[in-house]
Parts: C-alpha cells; sequence; structure tokens
C-alpha cells in the first residue's frame, strides 16, 4: 500500500520547510486515515502501520520503504538501539527501516511507536536524503523514554511529534478520555486545548487514582503505555493545568 502525504516543503530538496506541532499533527491524521481505513477500533499497531507504509508518497516524491521487524539492530558504533532509518545510494528511491525485535519483544505499544517514529524520518527526512551522493543512517537510542521526549534534534523532535498524534490522534485522544472520565464520574471543566472544540478537558482536583484509571483504560484503547498518554493529554492540554495528577 502507498501512504500518500501533503506538507510543506523546498520544491527543490523535498526538505520540509519548519512545521509547527499542529501541522505535524494534520500529516500524522492524513497517514492515520490511510493506515487505518477499514479497520476497528483505535490501536494502530506495528505490523498493520508497516502492511500500509510499503511505499511513501510525499509530496509527489516517491518512496520504497523496505522493513525489517525481525532482528536485533545496532548503530553504526555497535551499540543497540530501538529502530533506525537509513538510505544507500546503492538502493535508490528507497528508505531501509528496522525495528529492534529483540528490545521490543512482548511490547507491542513500543514496537508501535518506533515503527511510527520511523515512519517520520520516511516522510521527512528521507525525500531529501534520496537526492545526495552519501549513505545516511539515523538511530533511536535504546532508552524507550527517548520515543516520548522532546529531544535536541530537529529531525527527531519532529519524528516524535508525528509518531505521538498517529498513534493517538489529539480528537480521537480527547473523546475517548472524557468516556472513560464521565464513567468513572470525574470532574470536567471548561478550558483551551487542541481537542474536540466544543468539549471539556478533566479538572485538575479529580482524585489521582480515578485518574490513573482512566489512563490505563485510554491506552488500552489505542495500544499505547499509560506514560504515552500522559505525553500526550499534555501536549493537547486535555487537563486542567496541564499535566495530570
Amino acid at each position: 500500500m502507498t501512504i500518500v502525504v501533503q506538507y510543506p516543503h523546498h520544491a527543490a530538496s523535498g526538505a520540509p520547510r519548519p512545521l509547527s506541532a499542529e501541522a505535524l499533527w494534520a500529516v500524522a491524521a492524513q497517514v492515520r486515515r490511510q493506515a487505518m481505513a477499514g479497520c476497528e477500533g483505535f490501536a494502530l499497531g506495528a505490523e498493520a502501520l508497516v502492511a500500509a507504509a510499503s511505499e511513501v508518497r510525499a509530496n509527489g516524491r516517491a518512496v520504497a520503504v523496505a522493513w525489517d521487524l525481525a532482528h536485533p539492530v545496532h548503530d553504526e558504533a555497535g551499540v543497540p538501539v530501538l529502530g533506525v532509518c537509513e538510505t544507500d545510494p546503492e538502493l535508490p528511491d528507497t528508505a531501509l527501516v528496522s525495528v529492534n525485535a529483540r528490545m521490543v519483544a512482548g511490547r507491542p505499544d513500543l514496537a508501535a511507536s518506533t515503527a511510527a517514529h520511523e515512519l517520520g524520518h520516511v516522510l521527512f527526512d528521507v525525500p531529501a536524503a534520496l537526492g545526495t551522493p552519501a549513505r545516511r543512517y539515523r538511530s533511536v537510542t535504546a532508552a524507550p523514554d527517548a520515543l516520548l521526549e522532546r529531544v535536541t534534534a530537529a529531525s527527531e523532535r519532529r519524528a516524535n511529534e508525528f509518531m505521538g498524534a498517529l498513534l493517538a490522534p489529539p480528537v480521537p485522544l480527547h473523546l475517548r478520555l472524557l468516556v472513560h472520565a464521565r464513567a468513572e464520574g470525574l470532574r470536567t471543566v471548561h478550558a483551551p486545548h487542541h481537542g474536540r472544540q466544543g468539549s471539556r478537558v478533566l479538572a485538575a482536583d479529580n482524585p489521582p487514582d480515578a485518574v490513573a484509571g482512566v489512563v490505563a483504560a485510554v491506552a488500552g484503547d489505542f495500544g499505547i503505555s499509560e506514560q504515552f498518554v500522559r505525553v500526550r493529554v499534555a501536549r493537547y492540554r486535555l487537563v486542567q493545568g496541564g499535566l495530570l495528577p
């Protein structure tokens, strides 16, 4: 299947122009609609994502994606990493993406977030890299929390923000959060946010144990970790004051 996306870019090189978080969420929404066409539920797993993205077309530039989810992965120094995205002049118009099978074993949430992060590199970094003669190599650190952090490198921040919105987009996440919050009788308030407009957000003074139960339920809905939910809720401002207790 081919994933087709459009975003502001430099026509000559294919490199993305500076993209706001909201712009990255919009690209993630394009991908999610295509990858989940005909699927039920809210979770987008690694296997479904890989099946949907055997090729991408970013702003008209076609890139074949060769995925490997079956082997260990290391960086150029031999250190184990969660995943890598490579381009090689000897394989034109191709992105080589690997997810470390050993490190994500038993963690479908980590497999999905790693695959989504690497797909972000394919969409935003590979189109420009294909026009250069040198081999390009990008790796994800061995620490799972790195996929949730706003790390320094612009390309890593971009891939992380894309990944977060792809697996847990603002409006669906907001709606499921409210469904579980109402079932638990949690209090909601009106406040600015990036979710479903007109809907409330969680109040800051709800019992922490009840909130934790809601977070766990939402994590189950989307096939992600509870920490992932907390990060996305903060990014979308879905709780009064910004952070869940």
